[in-house]
């Protein structure tokens, strides 16, 4: 059977750490989480704590090429759940590149 991924922007696979800080609706927030892969629109992480949807927050992941800028995005959580390990999964939608 195939898979039809009907997203418009494939994804890159990742295992990037990843640095959040919230903006909205509570500042200064700070959590560190693994990007999962990573797209021109979005991106899914995983961290410990869940975060609220709607959440806005500067995503930064260092890159491990000089030839390759840091990923430095404000981006919405627009999905986030528990897993059954205790681990939290999100997505989050970029809003614009920073």
């Amino acid at each position: 059977m195939l898979n039809e991924d009907k997203r418009n922007f494939r994804r890159m696979q990742l295992n990037a750490q990843a640095k959040l800080t919230t903006l909205e609706p509570v500042a200064d927030q700070h959590f560190d989480a693994v990007c999962v892969d990573l797209s021109a629109t979005g991106l899914s992480l995983q961290l410990d704590e869940l975060l609220e949807l709607g959440t806005i927050v500067k995503v930064n992941i260092d890159s491990t090429s000089p030839a390759i800028a840091p990923l430095d995005a404000t981006a919405k959580v627009v999905r986030a759940s528990k897993e059954s390990d205790g681990t939290v999964t999100a997505g989050l939608e970029i809003m614009q590149f920073n």
